[in-house]
């Protein structure tokens, strides 16, 4: 595979302070949470005879598989260091991170600098259909301008680490008990549940007093783009 480059030296959940654009520092984190792992997982593979749906994709390449199990390796951590390097403690910390253990640099970018580069590199789909290793960015998971109004845009950061049948994406991400799954269903984008007790859809955004009418809180709900920065060939690095 061709690196980017090399690595130098739940019920609900609440995000908060994942860095915009221009910022160096890692925000808060202590209203993130997420959904636990049922059980063993178990990675799809290419030629798997999984039946999935329309739209949905469960297989993937190797070099997909490697950042899926690069951002899977983290969970349960509370340091995010690899090769002598200290990410930082954030969503957008995190996705450096897992791509690191893959050999992907993604250049301590924040969220919003990772989607930067992942249009820059004809990477960034905004409506797609998210695989295992993608990394997947959503809106509005919290009042970062704190003008009480739903205008922020990639205010959060995750990693796809596989894909059920039925559309589900089981994620990882940075969350106040550290790096946790969560899920996300962009084929039923407005249930939290489906019939048989399944969650399709992690709560993404805190309940406040100044909400308005029409606010949304889901995974799905909140789901700006995706970016498979596994696919990407050797590239310029951008400021």
């Amino acid at each position: 595979m061709s690196k980017i480059g090399k690595i130098g030296p739940v019920l609900i959940l609440f995000l908060s302070g994942c860095v915009g654009s221009g910022m160096r520092i890692p925000g808060p984190t202590r209203h993130l949470s997420g959904v636990p792992p049922m059980g063993q997982l178990s990675l799809p593979v290419a030629g798997s005879n999984q039946k999935e749906m329309p739209g949905v994709r469960t297989r993937s390449n190797r070099d997909a598989r490697q950042i899926s199990s690069g951002a899977t390796a983290w969970v349960g951590k509370s340091r995010l260091r690899h090769n002598g390097t200290t990410f930082r403690y954030d969503c957008s910390g995190f996705v450096n991170a897992a791509h690191a253990l893959a050999g992907e640099d993604l250049a301590h970018r924040n969220t919003a600098g990772m989607v930067k580069y992942a249009k820059s590199l004809g990477l960034y789909e905004r409506v797609g259909s998210p695989g295992q290793g993608d990394t997947v960015f959503w809106d509005n998971t919290h009042d970062r301008n704190k003008n009480g109004r739903l205008d922020d845009t990639f205010t959060h950061v995750g990693v796809v680490e596989r894909v059920d049948a039925d559309g589900t994406l089981h994620l990882v991400h940075l969350g106040s008990k550290g790096v946790v799954r969560i899920r996300m269903n962009l084929l039923r984008p407005n249930d939290y549940k489906n019939d048989s007790g399944k969650v399709l859809n992690s709560f993404l955004r805190r309940r406040t007093k100044s909400d308005r009418r029409g606010t949304q809180y889901l995974s799905a709900q909140l789901y700006s783009g995706m970016a498979s920065f596994w696919a990407a060939g050797t590239v310029a690095s951008l400021d």
